[in-house]
């Protein structure tokens, strides 16, 4: 596998914790009982993405590209 730049490493980490963060929401509220239904859940993240996702877009650029990112 060819040697990824940090910033494209530093998205894909991004994209993994985020994957990780959701999946751990979902499995907490399942274990108290709340289940969410894929539709519910993909329409709430189109109407966030569409209010937010450019104001995200920007922040997560700015984080890639410090050579001190990390997760937090």
């Amino acid at each position: 596998m060819n040697k990824l730049s940090p910033e494209i490493e530093a998205l894909i980490t991004t994209i993994v914790y985020l994957n990780c963060r959701v999946e751990a929401i979902l499995r907490l509220l399942e274990d108290r009982g709340i289940s969410l239904e894929s539709k519910e859940v993909d329409s709430k993240t189109r109407s966030i993405h569409s209010i937010q996702g450019s104001v995200m877009r920007y922040q997560i650029s700015c984080r890639i590209r410090d050579p001190d990112f990390d997760i937090k």
